[in-house]
């Protein structure tokens, strides 16, 4: 059995960390196990279940400039503590270096650097990330990605043609299969049985970009007064997008939901689901709408590669918001079988369990076990 040490934030209920509970919940742990280091103090919502599937939890230093010489030591003397630690699997973006750095310094021969995103946020480290980014590469020995153009967009198109792959964002597709006994359940408990569902589901953070997400359905609510948008997910942004919806008077029309362990439930009572984020790799969250049969509005940050469903389309950010609400509107108004979702999903390779025994098989190979 060998361990695939996972370098990552923390482990809530973000879309690079479903994606990998996804994958961790369908390998076989008597083969391969997963250990993770989170550079966050706060607890993940997964770290107890990670524990019940006997993966360990390192806590580390934190990735503060501060602390980036105690890191490297961390990472390295991780590592070397467990000869079973065969491989390094960093998803913390352009500041996945320092997990990469840490676990060459222990002599670990494999180390990916794994890209979730097309897009790195302008913060107080922007500098220092752009200047990880271009050393990504180097440190690492194999370079994934959710899709080719977060792969391009940290790697660069040579080294990603050379040397790039793909690993899926997959997802069990019965879990969302559409159900109408859950639908109707679900708008029942919520008294949403006569509303048009509008639904969304990410972190309130710049990359979901909730303001504008607001902005639509304001000027929606004028073509469809029933409509209810119902968000899923918190964040630090939280307070702002409630403040913005008190400003815009639709207070009455947002169902802020929270975090939710039966998200496959809540897919079931929305009519349309809604993502006009700024920028994203591949987001699982669209791969789950459309299992469900939703159709699906992404914005044109959004890759392409998400489109998997005839009932997905981009609008273009530069859209105004009444072109939005209007693109909206006639998604609504189109015939969609939604229990076609879940073989749509499969069919075009997003089932965790073909995609789980593939991720399986090759990390044994990189571990010397095949």
């Amino acid at each position: 059995m060998i361990r695939v040490l996972h370098s990552v934030s923390n482990m809530d209920r973000g879309g690079i960390e479903t994606m990998l509970m996804n994958y961790y919940r369908h390998i076989d742990r008597d083969k391969v196990q997963f250990d993770f280091i989170v550079n966050k103090k706060k607890p993940g919502d997964y770290d107890d279940e990670i524990r019940r599937l006997g993966g360990h939890i390192y806590q580390s230093p934190g990735l503060d400039p501060l602390h980036y010489p105690e890191y490297l030591r961390f990472v390295q003397q991780t590592v070397a503590a467990d000869p079973r630690i065969r491989i390094l699997h960093a998803h913390n973006e352009a500041m996945g270096l320092y997990a990469l750095k840490g676990a060459e310094k222990a002599g670990l021969p494999v180390r990916i650097a794994h890209a979730h995103n097309i897009w790195i946020v302008r913060d107080y480290k922007w500098p220092l990330k752009m200047f990880c980014k271009q050393l990504l590469p180097g440190a690492a020995t194999h370079l994934w990605a959710c899709g080719r153009d977060a792969g391009i967009y940290y790697f660069g198109k040579a080294d990603w043609e050379r040397r790039g792959q793909i690993i899926p964002n997959a997802i069990e597709p019965e879990t969302f299969r559409f159900d109408s006994a859950v639908r109707a359940e679900m708008r029942a408990r919520y008294g949403l049985e006569d509303r048009v569902v509008l639904g969304h589901v990410g972190r309130f953070d710049v990359r979901k970009n909730h303001e504008r997400l607001l902005e639509i359905f304001a000027a929606f609510l004028l073509l469809e007064p029933r409509a209810m948008l119902v968000l899923i997910g918190t964040g630090r942004l939280e307070q702002a997008v409630r403040a913005q919806a008190q400003t815009l008077g639709i207070t009455d029309h947002i169902l802020f939901a929270g975090l939710q362990s039966n998200v496959a439930d809540w897919y079931q009572l929305m009519d349309l689901f809604v993502m006009p984020s700024r920028f994203e790799g591949l987001p699982v969250v669209g791969i789950e709408a459309q299992a469900a049969g939703l159709g699906c509005v992404f914005s044109d940050a959004v890759p392409e590669e998400v489109l998997l469903s005839p009932h997905a389309i981009q609008i273009p950010l530069s859209a105004s918001n009444a072109d939005w609400a209007a693109g909206l509107q006639r998604m609504l108004q189109q015939p969609c079988d939604r229990s076609a979702g879940a073989e749509l999903i499969r069919q075009a390779g997003y089932d965790i369990n073909i995609a789980a025994a593939r991720l399986q098989q090759q990390y044994l190979q990189l571990g010397g076990e095949v």
